[in-house]
């Protein structure tokens, strides 16, 4: 049976930052490392609202990507 270790986790946040010349919407990405495997969702969620709330861009989307060592 295989096994897993966390390894590492970072949050994605994705802002619209405008369109360009062909109406094309423009992104603006900012990544926050070291963020705990045990983070909720809602945790992750409001950590990003508190953050949105720093700029003027809004936000567009957020992942969580987290980093796994597999073996057996």
């Amino acid at each position: 049976m295989a096994n897993s270790n966390f390894k590492n986790a970072s949050i994605r946040l994705t802002f619209s930052n405008g369109v360009d010349a062909l109406g094309k919407p423009r992104k603006k990405v900012k990544a926050y490392h070291n963020v705990s495997d045990a983070a909720s969702p809602d945790e992750i969620y409001e950590t990003a609202r508190v953050l949105t709330e720093f700029g003027m861009k809004p936000l567009m989307n957020l992942e969580k990507q987290s980093n796994l060592s597999i073996y057996s």
